[in-house]
């Protein structure tokens, strides 16, 4: 018999549902809380974690010593006609890794908190706060010292767009707002209509003697308040610095006032990739409930000696999940950007992940698929007997061929260097990834562990557990969720076939959108169960596999269905593809690719074509009707080598000329695609090409 990682609890309630089903651990009673915790609320969690932490290092970063800029002229085609146009790359100075101990996060936190009621933020939950900040390590102490005066934190992306902004603001009634200095111009508007906000913090002191990228910084942040002033005289503005400082002084008048479990710790706003953000409400109970259930997956994989190192946005439920876990785990968590994970953005001195030598790592497969093609890149440029004995190896390493582990140490050491060299986890949330890119990564530098959740649910319903590691599946159930799977009859997924929609119920799962009942209504049950809107199916060892999104499923010419999203995760495996957007009209057989292509590999392409000649620009041939069809044709062998055929293939391709950004507005913060931005901007082509292939 099989051995089974989840049992049924109890029966199906009709034939058109599954039986509900745990994690085997858990079969009698699901977790509220982490193992071996008695915490209620954030704030109970952070000191317990702080107090066993003690004098060990806990968190980690990096200041920036100084921006670099260097300007570079391009040539481009435009309209048929070659145009220069003139790029600015920015590189970044920075200090090494600076330490903070438990004990001493401990102080900050309270330190921050009393600082805000100092000023006049009010705690209980009379007032909420808001975080508009990229992920650093000032974001996570502010928000824990919002959890030590109870005072709910409004999360944002750093890149929501003005309308989006003042949405949350106002809808939320926030009073205060934290930012980042080079953020503060983006509050003026919001402000004129976000009468409530009384305060705001920004992360910098802004300082005349800062001489950062020719003194741009110090300029732009004093504008910015220059003009937030003028637009709102009554607002107040502080420093993070002067708020720890005015709550150090307020230590013996100001008490702590502590949540209680069903108080409201953190209004998520999703990223709005399909209409107006969502506000997520979640309860210091649905919190801890959710660092319980993804910890339970793991815990004694990763512990007090690991590094764990955090760069994904914090407004997304996954990360700020994750970063509580290292804090759970009692190891080290270390600050990183984007930008200067590798040494490709920084000067004078390494990136992040071989600076902090992290042993623990959380990516979404946009992130996972850079690193997989930065790889092959590297291999690429070997001589060809490197490149062969590099495969011989990878294909002993792949088969578990005895001595193929010493070997892959000795052949692999180099790529496993440039992540740091300690690497024993890597997990992949917030999207699908290939099953090839999931296989590269595992055999080159550690396994990679599949983790999926919803924002709804503190992104707990599963977490590959590392002994039941395998490829393909989303993990086991989590430890505080009970799962079913119900019929989508329209889509022909039976749960009589153990598939269907995912529903969730659990301790981490959230009650309600802020002031959206229809929303509210619309994504629970009348019996209190959670609609994901992902279609699953139980594996024959009851793990979990996400097969298809009902939203992002669409209907064809023929009738039948395509899965936009599964699609992407394998046409975005492909060398010459840096990002994907998968495009169908329901008048056409097959969909079309809209691609971000790999700029690297297409010159080397298109060298081989004899469309240019080396030292060239590549993007002023990137519309090139044979370079496009050569780069279709090698993504439809990736599409059939991962088992794509019929409907699912493309009829062909059109290149996107720009990279997809948060900042462009193409993509959201979680690197999920904004698809109608996407083919509003290239439909001409995309029309054009279902012309040509029709």
């Amino acid at each position: 018999m099989t051995e089974q990682y989840s049992v049924a609890v109890g029966e199906a309630a009709n034939e058109h549902e599954t039986a509900p089903r745990r994690n085997i651990r858990v079969k009698d009673q699901p977790l509220i809380r982490p193992i071996n915790s008695s915490a209620s609320t954030l704030y109970e969690f952070a000191l317990e974690c702080f107090t066993k932490g003690g004098k060990r290092d806990g968190m980690a970063w990096r200041d920036i010593i100084d921006i670099h800029e260097t300007k570079k002229t391009i040539v481009k085609r435009v309209d048929g006609k070659d145009k220069p146009i003139e790029k600015t790359w920015l590189y970044y100075e920075l200090t090494p890794y600076i330490t903070m101990t438990y004990e001493e996060m401990i102080c900050v936190m309270h330190d921050i908190g009393r600082g805000l009621i100092k000023i006049g933020v009010k705690p209980n939950g009379e007032n909420k706060f808001h975080i508009f900040a990229s992920t650093s390590h000032k974001w996570m102490k502010t928000f824990l010292g919002c959890m030590s005066q109870g005072i709910p934190v409004v999360t944002a992306y750093d890149t929501l767009g003005e309308s989006g902004l003042i949405h949350s603001m106002v809808e939320t009634d926030s009073v205060a707002i934290f930012t980042d200095n080079q953020l503060l111009s983006k509050l003026a508007v919001p402000l004129k209509t976000a009468k409530n906000v009384k305060f705001v913090i920004h992360n910098e002191p802004i300082d005349p003697s800062d001489k950062r990228q020719n003194g741009k910084l110090y300029k732009a942040a004093k504008d910015a308040v220059d003009k937030i002033k003028e637009i709102r005289p009554d607002i107040k503005i502080y420093s993070f610095d002067e708020i720890i400082e005015i709550g150090k002084k307020a230590k013996d008048e100001v008490e702590l006032h502590f949540p209680k479990p069903e108080d409201p710790a953190c209004i998520m706003y999703t990223s709005g990739s399909t209409g107006t953000p969502k506000g997520v409400v979640l309860t210091h109970y649905n919190i801890v409930a959710g660092i319980g259930g993804v910890g339970h997956n793991v815990i004694g994989w990763i512990g007090p000696t690991d590094r764990i190192i955090a760069f994904l946005p914090l407004a997304h439920i996954f990360e700020l999940t994750f970063e509580f876990e290292a804090f759970y785990w009692n190891g080290i968590l270390g600050y990183a950007n984007v930008k200067t994970l590798t040494p490709t953005s920084t000067r004078n001195c390494q990136g992040d992940l071989m600076e902090f030598k992290p042993t623990v790592m959380v990516g979404v497969a946009a992130v996972w698929e850079t690193v997989r093609k930065g790889i092959l890149a590297k291999i690429n440029e070997l001589p060809g007997w490197s490149q062969t004995l590099f495969w011989t190896v990878y294909a002993l390493k792949e088969r578990n061929i005895p001595c193929s582990g010493l070997l892959s140490g000795l052949i692999f050491k180099r790529i496993r260097e440039a992540t740091g060299g300690n690497l024993r986890f890597i997990l992949n949330g917030g999207s699908a990834i290939s099953i090839d890119a999931q296989k590269f990564l595992s055999n080159l530098l550690c396994p990679m562990l599949i983790g999926y959740g919803l924002t709804e649910g503190v992104a707990n319903a599963c977490v590959l557990e590392p002994e039941h590691f395998d490829y393909g599946i989303a993990g086991d159930l989590v430890g505080t969720i009970t799962a079913k799977l119900v019929d989508v009859e329209d889509l022909g997924y039976f749960a009589k076939n153990n598939q269907g929609e995912l529903l969730l119920k659990g301790a981490p799962i959230c009650s309600e959108y802020y002031k959206n009942p229809e929303e509210t209504a619309a994504a629970f049950t009348d019996d209190g169960w959670f609609r994901t809107g992902d279609i699953a199916e139980w594996t024959p060892k009851g793990q979990v596999k996400i097969i298809d999104r009902k939203k992002n499923l669409v209907k064809t010419l023929n009738g039948e269905y395509i899965a936009l999203e599964k699609l992407e995760s394998i046409y975005r495996s492909n060398p010459y593809v840096q990002n994907i957007c998968v495009y169908a009209d329901e008048n056409k057989v097959k969909p079309v690719g809209i691609v971000v292509p790999n700029l690297g590999r297409l010159s080397k392409l298109a060298i081989e074509l004899g469309i240019m000649v080396p030292g060239e620009d590549v993007e002023s041939y990137i519309h090139e009707k044979k370079l496009q069809d050569a780069v279709c044709k090698d993504m439809l062998s990736t599409a059939k080598s991962q088992g794509l055929n019929g409907i699912e293939l493309l009829c062909g391709i059109v290149f996107f000329e720009e990279e997809w950004t948060p900042e462009n507005g193409l993509v959201t913060s979680a690197q999920k695609l904004k698809r109608r931005d996407i083919l509003a901007a290239v439909k001409p082509d995309v029309e054009r090409v279902y012309k040509e292939n029709t």
